[in-house]
């Protein structure tokens, strides 16, 4: 029996092409599942800390994780290295990517990363778009806040600028933004009057400088001297000789209510509201020579002006500085003080011209020419007064 049954086996396949596929089908069904078999390896994912068992016909981690039933991004971290040749009942540490969205300067990019703060996250990022985001750009969340998923981050690029204010000086980073919420954003609080070297609503710019200049007032009650006055009267002496005092005057004082404006402390702007004085000044009363004559030996002398100076003799013949020969009358003075050429009348000389100069005398000096040595001996030196006519 069993050799008919199989005779009528054979006799069917020969006989049907139908059966004749299926039995190759078959054939090579279990040929692809001995080779299949051969080929499966189990690796263990630790994901994040949580282990599972990854069967797998292929042979490098990135593809067995890429064809399992989980969840795999390129941005995840995957060690040892998705290229890796897979051995069975490797382990293989995966740690996840969450997304996250960074903005920068109005650049919106969506993408994942498996940074663990916000500064990590700008820095991975930065590296990999190439964006060169710095240290001193803002961010809308500190760098040390942990990253959570979907979290939107924020990158304002910043300029250099300078800042001062209160006495010190800031050289600082700030993104683009006006000086008043620049200056909110530094806390710096401006006073009522405290003026500002650039515009409230200028935008900075890099290496802009912004002055805070803090501007105070304040009320002061001060005491001033009032300087005395001179008044003067007619004396009864020579034009010329100095100033007599009748008597002295003495300053007042007064007591002034001032407002004052300080800009960084300093004085800049004072103002009188009011003042009232507490002792009147005495004025100060001098005679003044107004004679413009004398009268000498009988005759009436008259002046412009006269001089105490201090008088000398000499009675060396020659020739004077302006070429005329010296003789009694001759006289030597400063031309600073008595032109040379003008007629003068010295008390105790007499009537004289000044036509000569002398190296000694300067200022209020005076050098009369005598007739012989014993004149100029016995006249010595001595103050008298010289009327310039």
């Amino acid at each position: 029996m069993f050799q008919n049954t199989r005779t009528w086996v054979l006799s069917l396949v020969r006989k049907s092409p139908v059966t004749k596929l299926l039995i190759v089908f078959v054939t090579f069904f279990i040929i692809g599942s001995i080779v299949l078999a051969c080929n499966v390896k189990t690796i263990n994912a630790s994901i994040d800390g949580k282990t599972v068992r990854v069967t797998t016909i292929f042979n490098t981690v990135g593809k067995a994780l890429a064809h399992s039933k989980y969840e795999f991004y390129p941005e995840d971290v995957v060690v040892p290295g998705r290229d890796t040749k897979i051995t069975n009942g490797m382990t293989v540490t995966v740690t996840s990517s969450i997304p996250v969205r960074l903005t920068v300067d109005e650049q919106t990019l969506s993408t994942r990363t498996t940074a663990k703060t916000v500064g990590e996250a700008i820095k991975e990022l930065s590296e990999r778009y190439g964006l060169q985001i710095k240290d001193v750009d803002e961010v809308n969340e500190p760098r040390s806040e942990a990253l959570s998923s979907q979290m939107d981050i924020k990158v304002r690029r910043t300029v250099p600028v300078v800042v001062q204010a209160d006495g010190k000086t800031m050289d600082t980073y700030l993104a683009p933004r006006t000086v008043a919420e620049a200056l909110k954003k530094l806390n710096i609080v401006l006073g009522a009057k405290d003026k500002v070297s650039l515009a409230l609503n200028h935008v900075l710019a890099a290496n802009d400088q912004l002055r805070v200049i803090r501007v105070a007032e304040q009320m002061e009650t001060i005491q001033d001297e009032i300087p005395y006055q001179t008044v003067t009267q007619p004396g009864d002496y020579p034009v010329g000789l100095p100033d007599k005092v009748i008597s002295r005057g003495s300053n007042g004082l007064q007591e002034q209510t001032v407002r004052l404006t300080l800009e960084d402390g300093k004085e800049v702007n004072r103002e009188i509201l009011g003042q009232r004085v507490l002792v009147a000044p005495t004025n100060q009363l001098v005679s003044r020579g107004a004679q413009t004559s004398v009268s000498r030996g009988g005759k009436t002398i008259n002046f412009k002006r006269a001089y105490v100076m201090r008088a000398s003799a000499y009675s060396i013949p020659g020739t004077t500085s302006t070429g005329a020969p010296v003789r009694w009358g001759v006289v030597a003075v400063d031309p600073r003080v008595i032109p040379l050429g003008a007629s003068v009348y010295v008390d105790g000389y007499g009537s004289a011209r000044a036509l000569d100069t002398g190296g000694a005398i300067q200022g209020n000096r005076i050098d009369l020419y005598m007739d012989s040595e014993d004149a100029a001996a016995s006249w010595g030196v001595r103050n008298v007064l010289v009327y310039v006519q």
